[in-house]
């Protein structure tokens, strides 16, 4: 057996005493009984169903432990599956942005071209517009010259009819004078051509 101490109040060292006179034993029998009961308190039973209990919570902990661990992989697995998805999802993007930027290359080239014709177009309807407006001129100065060529056509067909009047005057002057002298008496002296001609210019000096 060991001894043990310990160090306690006066008024308890006289309550022990006086508990030890009661039960007519000695002091340190009662502090034995008393930290043996202590320790033997109703109830033990049940502390030692609870450490069953423990073990069987225990065994339900490993299991919920391997299920959580199990779980664990599975998810560490998805977790890895899901990365390759990212993966090839990132290199899907990485595409779609190669793709992306040569579509916006080709789109802004084409609406560089498509700026480039505007500008062309404009330059030929700003041609045709001027064309068009001279070709106005054009048709006003052949409507002038028309106009023109209807009076001048007039005017020689007015000329005509006098230039025939006339000549229709000078045949009735020339008819008139021709027989006038065919009624002259033919005493008068010929003509200067008429004597020249059969050499009489000298007779009739």
């Amino acid at each position: 057996m060991q001894r043990v101490y310990a160090v306690v109040k006066e008024e308890i060292v006289h309550l022990i005493d006086d508990r030890a006179k009661v039960t007519k034993i000695t002091r340190s029998q009662w502090i034995s009984n008393a930290i043996d009961s202590f320790l033997h308190l109703p109830g033990d039973d049940k502390i030692t169903q609870g450490d069953n209990k423990i073990t069987l919570g225990d065994d339900r902990v490993t299991q919920e432990v391997t299920t959580l661990k199990a779980q664990w992989e599975k998810a560490i697995a998805q977790a890895d599956h899901l990365r390759g998805d990212l993966q090839v999802k990132e290199g899907e993007l990485a595409q779609l942005k190669t793709d992306a930027e040569l579509k916006w290359r080709e789109t802004s080239q084409l609406r560089s071209e498509v700026t480039q014709v505007k500008r062309e177009l404009e330059n030929v309807r700003s041609k045709a517009d001027d064309l068009l407006a001279e070709l106005d001129i054009k048709r006003n100065e052949a409507e002038q010259a028309r106009s023109s060529s209807e009076a001048l056509q007039k005017d020689l067909a007015h000329y005509q009819d006098t230039v025939r009047i006339k000549d229709e005057h000078i045949s009735f002057l020339e008819s008139t004078v021709h027989q006038a002298l065919e009624k002259l008496p033919k005493s008068l002296p010929p003509s200067q051509e008429e004597a020249k001609k059969k050499g009489w210019w000298k007779f009739w000096r």
